[in-house]
């Protein structure tokens, strides 16, 4: 039996045929796959390790499903509820519907863009716009998601340069959990990074290009580690993630696998939020399914405090993201050390 992701993909697969061939997509199944995300992810986070597991199939299709069950994440660590959740899981869906009116010749291109073929390119988030506009007038709050979904914060996004608060903040969530999943999924000229890796390089590189409360929030409900990573800890113990810590996103919870378990002795988990002596220090594998039981986030200890105290958090925990990309830097360098 194919599985829940599988016949995703197939939804998937038929809203860009439709918009290939200039036809009505199917925006109820569409609604219904994005329903399916908001339950599944209000339950258990299967689907985010499912999504981080480099799942097989055309990179166009997994990256529109993963920005949806990531994004959706994201959203749920922001404050998103009912229908603007819903609304959240649908955008991921469609957000680069546009591209698939583009000429296949160019998205398969491999050598260099000449400079009209990168122009043309850039405009498919407004046939994404317009693809959604003939499908349900009513559906505009999504056609305009989809047409900012390649708007950078900075400006130097595209097709119209919008900055700031222009963009619609579901635009901004879709765009970094877009370039996060291209990150860490295989391409043919590069292979995919750790998520780890790919944190390092969004904390270091696109701390303009974004909010930093999305960015703060990805880091928060995706962690730096998470569901199903297998890691190597400071005492020399191998683990897989299998539950986050919010507050520490360099300290899951890690349940000891490998030479221990073969030793005889009874694996357990190991909360590193709890061990200050223990961390982890190399990732050996990404998310793989199957491998842990998924659950939900843990939220960090809740303390009664003043409102005030809340925005004192919040920019403490924002310059503490140069500290965890300090971290992943270092962790990135011991990994690719020559042994």
């Amino acid at each position: 039996m194919k599985t829940w992701y599988g016949r995703a993909i197939q939804t998937l697969d038929g809203m860009a045929r439709a918009a290939q061939g200039r036809q009505a997509i199917p925006m109820r199944s569409l609604e219904t796959l994005a329903s399916d995300v908001v339950a599944s992810l209000q339950e258990t986070d299967e689907l985010v390790v499912e999504a981080l597991s480099g799942p097989a199939g055309s990179p166009l299709l997994t990256n529109l499903l993963n920005v949806s069950i990531l994004g959706t994440r994201v959203g749920i660590g922001l404050g998103y509820y009912g229908q603007e959740l819903h609304r959240l899981a649908l955008a991921g869906l469609v957000h680069d519907i546009g591209v698939f009116a583009v000429p296949v010749g160019l998205l398969t291109k491999s050598g260099r863009l000449t400079p009209e073929e990168r122009s043309l390119i850039e405009q498919h988030p407004e046939r994404g716009f317009e693809i959604i506009l003939a499908c349900d007038p009513a559906c505009h709050w999504l056609a305009e998601i989809t047409r900012q979904a390649h708007e950078r914060w900075n400006g130097q996004g595209y097709p119209h340069r919008l900055k700031g608060r222009q963009i619609h903040e579901m635009a901004q969530i879709c765009g970094l959990v877009d370039v996060f999943d291209a990150l860490v999924s295989e391409r043919p000229y590069r292979p995919r990074l750790f998520p780890h890796e790919a944190m390092k390089e969004l904390l270091l590189t696109e701390r303009a290009t974004f909010p930093r409360e999305i960015l703060k929030a990805l880091v928060e409900q995706l962690s730096v580690y998470p569901l199903g990573t297998t890691v190597r800890l400071t005492t020399g113990a191998v683990g897989i993630v299998v539950k986050i810590n919010s507050r520490y996103p360099l300290r899951p919870v890690v349940k000891l696998i490998g030479s221990e378990s073969e030793a005889g002795v009874r694996s357990h988990e190991l909360d590193l939020s709890l061990t200050p002596l223990i961390a982890v220090v190399e990732t050996l594998k990404p998310p793989v399914t199957g491998q842990v039981q998924p659950g939900k986030v843990m939220p960090g200890p809740h303390v009664s405090s003043p409102a005030t105290d809340a925005s004192d958090h919040f920019t403490s925990l924002l310059e503490s993201l140069d500290a965890i990309a300090s971290t992943l830097q270092e962790v990135v360098q011991t990994k690719r050390r020559p042994s």
